[in-house]
């Protein structure tokens, strides 16, 4: 009866542990699925984005470049899945002394394999550029300053018609310098450019 009573306490002992067994193996996969606060995503831009015609609000998609693999070496996030950006400020470089203009980019979610997951990242590197607007309808009004400014100048100068006439003539040359150093530069973001995503805190794929 001992011997039996034995056979039996094994036997439950053995079918605890097979219990116990996909549990493990679960919580193992999900923590082999899983990037560590810190890691970095290379992606580019799927379109070309410009604060002469963006808003915030607009969304930017991006491709993931290559696969991201966690410290184990499991791919976690793979080549070709995306991720979406919202622009939540962007506005152009004021003048030409402006050393840059404004752009704020949000991280959303990350697309793997069909599903989505909140991505809480930062954007940390982007390549972008700015393009000058040249003396557009926008600049109109600093053209008009510049021309006042010159022509206040050239009746100063002359005194008579022939130096208000000269004073126009400047004021004219003149508006379309300011106007031109004062001229807004775009910020712009050309399709295919490369961003750096920072996670700010750990994302795990594939768990339930």
């Amino acid at each position: 009866m001992a011997n039996m009573m034995m056979a039996g306490l094994v036997a439950i002992n053995f079918l605890a542990c097979g219990q116990g067994t996909p549990e493990g193996t679960a919580d193992k996969a999900a923590a082999d699925a899983t990037l560590a606060n810190g890691t970095t995503i290379d992606v580019t831009t799927s379109r070309t984005i410009t604060s002469r015609t963006d808003k915030a609000g607009q969304s930017l998609m991006t491709t993931v470049d290559a696969d991201v693999k966690n410290s184990a070496g499991r791919v976690v996030i793979p080549a070709g899945s995306t991720i979406e950006l919202v622009i939540t400020e962007i506005s152009p470089a004021k003048s030409k002394s402006a050393k840059d203009g404004t752009l704020t980019l949000r991280v959303a979610d990350v697309t793997v394999n069909g599903e989505s997951y909140p991505l809480a990242a930062e954007v940390t590197d982007v390549a972008h550029t700015l393009k000058g607007r040249g003396i557009t309808a926008g600049e109109v009004e600093k053209t008009a300053a510049g021309t006042a400014i010159g022509a206040v100048a050239g009746r100063i100068i002359g005194g008579d018609s022939k130096g208000t006439i000269i004073g126009a003539a400047v004021g004219t040359a003149g508006g379309a310098i300011v106007a031109n150093e004062t001229a807004s530069r775009d910020v712009v973001i050309n399709s295919g450019a490369p961003i750096e995503l920072t996670l700010t805190g750990p994302l795990t794929v594939g768990a339930s």
